[in-house]
């Protein structure tokens, strides 16, 4: 079914953001008035978070005006406004859910920096009746803003690896793919397999946050490490 897609921007105080979805022909008046679904909306001074995504929208979308409410219009025919929709709809429902300043920003860097693919996969797992706000938890997971704890699993003898940073990486990638798992699944008390989270494509999702977390961590250390702090001594 095709739609078209509307971001209502209020520019009052507080600032408020709706994103919704229409039918692209209305067969009633009611179709024609009343939204088919909606993605996100928000209000408050998180919003400043994603101002700048909106600003560039409506450059680039049709606009129009009424009192303080911008209306943005996108068509899924066009790709760019199709994933502009979607990534705004996603910050904002995130942006609403979040309870701290941090959730937000860790959220919502998250999502401005996701690749097109990234931004479909959550957005329709969020517009899924079944799991729909279990998304946004499991977002915020992948995105650092929060933490999940997990049951202990056995430990069981691994095979001496060459290096240290591949199995850290691994490591990080099982834990958050399974609590993408566990989101998804709460009645399932059992641990998923690596094989069951490889096919789901939780490992795949993981994979990105779990690199883009070692990587900061081994350049934490690498700043705090004495040889690096005598080093910059000599040179000043």
């Amino acid at each position: 079914m095709p739609f078209n897609y509307l971001i209502k921007w209020s520019r009052t105080n507080p600032e408020k953001v709706t994103v919704e979805a229409y039918h692209k022909y209305p067969q009633t008046i009611e179709e024609k008035r009343k939204p088919l679904f909606t993605i996100g909306k928000a209000k408050g001074g998180g919003l400043l978070a994603i101002r700048h995504l909106l600003e560039k929208a409506t450059q680039k979308n049709p606009t129009k005006k009424q009192g303080n409410v911008t209306k943005i219009f996108l068509s899924e025919t066009d790709p760019q406004a199709y994933e502009t929709v979607y990534r705004i709809g996603l910050a904002v429902a995130m942006i609403n859910k979040a309870k701290t300043k941090e959730e937000i920003e860790k959220a919502t860097r998250y999502i401005l920096n996701a690749m097109p693919e990234e931004i479909w996969f959550w957005t329709s797992k969020l517009l899924d009746d079944e799991i729909n706000s279990k998304s946004l938890d499991a977002l915020a997971i992948i995105s650092g803003a929060k933490t999940l704890k997990t049951h202990k699993q056995k430990h069981h003898p691994t095979k001496p690896t060459t290096g240290e940073f591949w199995p850290k990486v691994r490591e990080q990638m099982k834990t958050k793919a399974t609590q993408l798992y566990r989101l998804d699944h709460p009645e399932t008390e059992e641990e998923p397999t690596l094989k069951e989270l490889k096919k789901a494509g939780y490992m795949k999702i993981a994979k990105k946050e779990a690199l883009k977390e070692l990587q900061a961590e081994k350049k934490t250390k690498k700043s705090h490490s004495p040889y690096t702090s005598s080093a910059t001594a000599k040179q000043q």
